[in-house]
């Protein structure tokens, strides 16, 4: 019999009891309560793996009941993500509490101090590597709780138009050193939820004469229209509350009256953004990237004077100064230059700014990936809810999100009704309404697109076509639109709207 050295018995079985022990915690990871069956902890043990199977079971059998519309609606509910946060920060400290159990039945005292400090190393980092995600989780969930719960209304969605939801896009000007809110910007996006194909309709700001639905207040209070530009009407209805019924915001409702019974179709909802405020849910997203085709000036353009002219116009203030400029080309825009590439009308128009704004809600919508949203939430929902307004329920929201993912592969069309669609002073209500009509029934027979996204070019064909492009033409010049839409026409954004 071969006479081993006491030491070396003691060696080895050390090294046993290390690598014991360092199992039990890896077992703790993969198949929390593993550790506690192996060393005689049956009852908790047993009671760990009953958990985790009926969460696992809860996830499968709930989904297939239930589905993604399921899921969606639940993750706008405030109670089930009360209890969902609840119960993810429970699980989280039991886990960890199997980490603390699992590294003691591993009897630390027995090893030597450099594989206690291994072990426990082990132990500490597997429990921040489960416990810092489950953290986050539980405060994403805390954050999109809070969203929910201080911009949605709680509800179900009404009926739609045609399979439409027509949702009233609103950018509002207040800001510190003006007196009330005026929309900017006005549009209307009209969503096939069954396809996600969209139309964008914007009118512009400068508009008069805008006419109300029959029968309600502001009809009778302008039966010949309302006599300012359209981008007051907010600010009417806000000054005269007594004409709307409680609890809605009237400004919006002045505006989702008047832009019914403009463009012949319902508005359902409203979301208005305060533009002073845009450029943090363009930083939260990471800035946006699109082509610039013209030199913009950041600032520019005169103050509003006193406005005691005859019929009650306004004199004309003095210049503000030019603090930048927005250089042509492809730019990726932080918050701040995006506002003013979206504002700047110093030495453009009304109704350029109209285009560029279409531009920037395309560019936020190719933006805004799961991935991205998820990495930069947090930031987005405090964005949100410092300049978002909005009657969106969390049914039609629902909706919304559902249809998402298909509206994110659909040619988004959209029609501009500026001064060669219309006489803003003098608007043909009825031409607005054939075109809008026209321009829906384009997007309904427009073929669905595929997400399958189109096979990437070759090497050598991207090689060969960059040579051919440096033959052709040696001076860079700006990309033209791939369609010049006629005026009033439907158009693709991404044939106006350039992000590549």
């Amino acid at each position: 019999m071969l006479n081993v050295p006491r030491s070396d018995v003691r060696r080895r079985s050390e090294a046993v009891r290390f690598r014991r022990a360092l199992a039990l915690i890896g077992m703790t990871l993969v198949l929390p309560g593993m550790a506690q069956i192996t060393c005689g902890r049956k009852a908790v043990g047993r009671a760990a793996l009953r958990v985790v199977g009926l969460c696992l079971a809860t996830l499968v059998v709930g989904y297939a009941i239930i589905g993604r519309h399921g899921v969606v609606k639940l993750g706008l509910n405030t109670s089930a993500l009360a209890v969902l946060e609840v119960a993810v920060v429970v699980l989280a400290l039991c886990w960890l509490a199997l980490f603390v159990d699992a590294w003691r039945l591993g009897r630390p005292p027995s090893l030597r101090r450099p594989h206690r400090l291994v072990s426990a190393g082990l132990s500490l980092t597997l429990m921040a590597g489960v416990g810092a995600p489950m953290a986050y989780g539980a405060y994403l969930l805390d954050v999109h709780r809070n969203l929910i719960d201080s911009v949605l209304v709680q509800g179900g969605i009404g009926d739609l138009y045609n399979g439409r939801l027509n949702v009233a896009l609103l950018g509002g000007d207040g800001a510190l050193d003006r007196t009330g809110i005026r929309t900017d910007s006005i549009s209307l996006v009209s969503i096939d939820v069954a396809t996600g194909k969209s139309v964008l309709f914007a009118l512009p700001r400068n508009m008069r004469y805008v006419q109300f639905p029959p029968g309600t207040p502001l009809a009778r209070q302008f039966p010949n229209g309302f006599p300012d530009f359209a981008y007051g009407i907010y600010t009417y209805g806000i000054a005269h509350p007594e004409l709307f019924p409680k609890g809605v915001n009237p400004g919006a409702m002045a505006v989702e009256q008047a832009l019914a019974q403009t463009l012949g179709i319902p508005v359902h909802y409203y979301a208005m953004v305060n533009l002073q405020g845009f450029q943090s849910i363009v930083d939260s997203l990471g800035g946006i990237t699109l082509r610039v085709d013209e030199r913009l000036p950041i600032g520019g353009g005169h103050q509003t004077g006193a406005c005691d002219l005859p019929g009650g116009g306004c004199r004309e203030g003095a210049a503000n100064p030019i603090l930048g400029w927005i250089e042509p080309g492809l730019q990726h825009l932080n918050g701040y230059r995006a506002l003013w590439y979206a504002r700047s009308r110093a030495t453009t128009t009304d109704y350029d700014r109209m285009r560029r704004q279409k531009c920037v809600l395309g560019a936020i919508l190719r933006e805004a990936d799961p991935l991205t949203v998820l990495r930069h939430y947090s930031a987005l929902a405090s964005s949100t809810k410092k300049v978002l307004s909005t009657d969106l329920t969390t049914g039609a929201v629902s909706t919304l999100v559902d249809v998402a993912g298909k509206a994110k592969h659909q040619s988004v069309t959209s029609v501009q009704f500026t001064n060669q669609v219309i006489n803003p002073d003098e608007p043909d209500i009825a031409l607005i309404r054939e075109k809008v009509q026209e321009a829906i029934k384009a997007s309904d027979a427009a073929p669905v697109l595929s997400a399958t996204p189109s096979p990437t070019p070759t090497p050598k064909a991207t090689a060969a076509a960059a040579n051919h492009k440096k033959k052709k033409s040696k001076k860079p010049t700006l990309a033209k639109p791939a369609h010049q839409a006629a005026p009033g026409e439907a158009v693709s954004i991404n044939d106006t709207c350039q992000y590549s």
